[in-house]
């Protein structure tokens, strides 16, 4: 690209593309995957509501045995923190998320310019802005963008401490890798392998591996926090009569998956299906061809190239999350949007009318995809939601039936602001529910399907919820 990108376009590109965000910051959480945004949003209200406490956090889901550790509820906290001084409210929420995305997107293009340069760092920031997943989900109730925030914080300082051989950059670098580990591990450990090589390249391995003990913090606790998430999960209740109901202590084959996973193709197909639809985008993914070409000429090409393995090898590790969740790929947008800025960056070099048009296109086939995906917000479990809040007290203990919910599910619970269980209705038998009446002191069952429950109920305001005899 002959023509240099000014402040103008960069800032008011940014600016435009935080604002077009705006237009989903409503107060009603819409999917894909608002059961992970709905127990991050439950974490967020009982800190606000019962005080902060790292240690314990508590989901709805678990009546009044509700502790759970998932991961380190730091961002619930600092959200949690904006409510104790503006009022509970999701848009705030949403807004406390995006500023940690646009933290990341900060670091992000810090690392890109350190590596390749001023231009290509912008180009490379404003393609990472338009890429599908960091559309959705960097206004979403979710944590994932909190844990890039603090992963490209980690390797930017990383990156200036061999650049100005300076310890103290790998005391921030490490304090940023501490967050990142103890949040969300899986998108940080890969980062190893680009870093290592960069210090290699500098000729300083030996005093970096030296200072490399900083990292030990962010190991040191990462296990400490494991340690305490099995202790206090392994005190949950045994409840064995709800179906599939299980303690949430160590789980590899959720992490992992499995052998036959790897070897059958559907996952491969889920898995490329995302990648050119959600990660880079369908005009995106040209873009990503066309910059192969572009990168062969980049100063620092093998830092990009063991950036790449190791994202891949991200995938290959924690490959049942990745095929399972979309947002598992929210790592894989940075190598992405250096690759999609090399083939519009190529296409520059015709002239900024060509540069700007390519991006243009990348964002409007982007946007579009992103409109017609995401954002949908269920209304059923919203009404069934207002239904149960609005006809049971706020201490209530509250059992929800509708369809194959599972027991884990905080769909229903969250939007109702109540605790209790989800039974679903393959496990729905009269012993279920009077052991949580009688035993967890559940006041109330909502059921919702199309014929009323047999047993002996008396109704309540609404035909589909009903209050336990006592």
């Amino acid at each position: 690209m002959n023509s240099y990108i000014s402040n103008r376009l960069f800032f008011g590109g940014i600016a435009i593309l935080l604002l077009i965000r705006l237009f989903h910051f409503g107060h009603s959480i819409d999917e894909p995957h608002d059961w992970r945004q709905c127990d991050t949003a439950y974490y967020i209200q009982d800190f606000y509501k019962n005080g902060i406490d790292l240690l314990h956090p508590a989901v709805c889901w678990m009546g009044d045995s509700d502790t759970l550790a998932l991961e380190f509820p730091l961002p619930e906290a600092l959200v949690a923190i904006g409510y104790k001084i503006l009022g509970d409210s999701i848009p705030l929420a949403r807004l406390f998320f995006l500023i940690f995305f646009c933290g990341a997107v900060y670091y992000y293009h810090r690392i890109v310019d350190l590596l390749f340069g001023n231009d290509f760092a912008r180009l490379a920031s404003l393609v990472y802005l338009v890429l599908p997943l960091s559309l959705y989900y960097s206004r979403a109730i979710h944590i994932d963008f909190f844990v890039i925030f603090c992963t490209h914080a980690m390797v930017y300082f990383y990156l200036l401490a061999i650049q100005n051989k300076r310890w103290i950059y790998f005391l921030m670098s490490s304090l940023a890798a501490t967050l990142a580990f103890t949040v969300k591990v899986p998108y940080a450990f890969f980062w190893a392998l680009p870093m290592l090589w960069f210090a290699w390249h500098r000729n300083v391995l030996s005093w970096t591996l030296k200072y490399a003990a900083f990292y030990l913090i962010a190991i040191i606790s990462f296990f400490l926090w494991q340690r305490h998430v099995q202790a206090i999960n392994g005190l949950s209740p045994d409840w064995n009569y709800i179906l599939h109901y299980h303690k949430m202590t160590q789980s590899p084959g959720w992490y992992f998956g499995t052998i036959g996973q790897r070897l059958s193709l559907y996952p491969w197909w889920v898995l490329l299906k995302r990648g050119i639809l959600e990660v880079t985008g369908i005009v995106g993914l040209i873009f990503f061809i066309l910059g192969t070409r572009k990168i062969k000429r980049l100063e620092n090409l093998p830092f990009l190239v063991w950036w790449m393995i190791g994202s891949i090898l991200y995938v290959l590790v924690f490959f049942n999350l990745n095929f399972v969740h979309n947002y598992y790929q929210i790592p894989l947008l940075a190598p992405a949007a250096v690759m999609i800025a090399g083939g519009i960056y190529l296409i520059g070099n015709l002239g900024q009318r060509w540069m700007m048009s390519a991006y243009g296109l990348l964002c409007i086939g982007n946007i579009w995809f992103t409109e017609k995906t995401y954002y949908e917000v269920p209304q059923d479990l919203e009404e069934i939601g207002r239904l149960i809040q609005n006809n049971t007290p706020d201490s209530a203990l509250v059992i929800v039936t509708y369809g194959q919910m599972d027991c884990r599910n905080p769909k229903i619970l969250y939007r109702a602001r109540r605790r209790g269980w989800s039974i679903e209705e393959a496990a729905l038998k009269p012993e279920v529910i009077q052991k949580l009446n009688l035993n967890e002191n559940a006041s109330y069952w909502a059921y919702i399907g199309i014929h009323e429950p047999s047993g002996h109920y008396e109704f309540l305001q609404s035909r589909q919820v009903f209050r336990l005899l006592q």
